[in-house]
């Protein structure tokens, strides 16, 4: 009985366009640079927001969020690592949801990040059609 669930969730996994994956890929980057990247950009009002939210010790959580975010957005970009970043970026967007609330880029990334937990990919196969395309 396990082994037939198991073998249609694998059927499922591999069913999925290429092109979902990268999709996923690239929302996932445009939700997550720029407050990313505000966070180094604009540390002191980074500070003062997490320290008006409660977030303990806001000077540090601000440069942890921060580096792991672009840590993750640059996995993503490169589309190496791709599972590192999601689990990475899960325990940012739970502080976030539990911290400022849920919204839609919150919850976004989180269920994007999630995704790429469930979803197979093949690294190689992303790159095929770059190689077609060049030659």
């Amino acid at each position: 009985m396990e082994d037939a669930s198991v073998d249609r969730i694998q059927s499922l996994q591999q069913s999925i366009p290429e092109w979902v994956h990268i999709g996923l890929r690239l929302v996932l980057v445009a939700l997550v640079a720029k407050p990313a990247l505000s966070k180094f950009v604009t540390h002191e009002n980074s500070v003062s927001f997490f320290d008006a939210v409660g977030i303990p010790a806001p000077q540090l959580m601000v440069i942890i969020a921060g580096i792991i975010e672009v840590g993750a957005v640059f996995l993503l970009l490169a589309g190496v690592g791709k599972r590192l970043a999601a689990v990475s970026l899960i325990p940012v967007m739970l502080v976030a949801i539990l911290y400022v609330g849920p919204d839609w880029k919150n919850l976004s990334v989180l269920f994007g990040a999630l995704a790429f937990l469930v979803l197979k990919t093949d690294v190689g196969a992303v790159w095929q059609p770059a190689d077609r395309l060049l030659g």
